[in-house]
């Protein structure tokens, strides 16, 4: 059996949103390079279910992307999940390897 991978995504762009505050989403990833230790070898697979979702309390207009991560962080903390990498920012969110605790 192959081995799950999962990428945390901190949404800060208002237009990406739903609500005003920054949002963290939980996606299952497929493994669509070579190689299953590299990060960027995998991508969201669309066909599995959102393992966690949370709204944070930072506003994604005025808030500071280090108090949306510290909040991110805990929230996932609290439901079992931490982070294994780096968070890097992309084009509307930072993003973030994590695991099951």
């Amino acid at each position: 059996m192959s081995r799950m991978h999962f990428t945390a995504w901190l949404v800060n762009i208002p237009s990406a949103l739903d609500q005003a505050n920054m949002d963290i989403t939980i996606s299952q990833d497929q493994l669509v390079g070579a190689n299953p230790d590299n990060d960027s070898d995998w991508t969201t697979d669309t066909s599995k279910p959102t393992p966690f979702y949370a709204v944070t309390h930072v506003n994604a207009t005025t808030g500071d992307i280090t108090e949306g991560i510290k909040e991110a962080e805990a929230l996932m903390q609290q439901d079992g999940w931490k982070t294994t990498s780096n968070w890097q920012a992309v084009t509307n969110a930072y993003t973030a390897t994590v695991e099951r605790t």
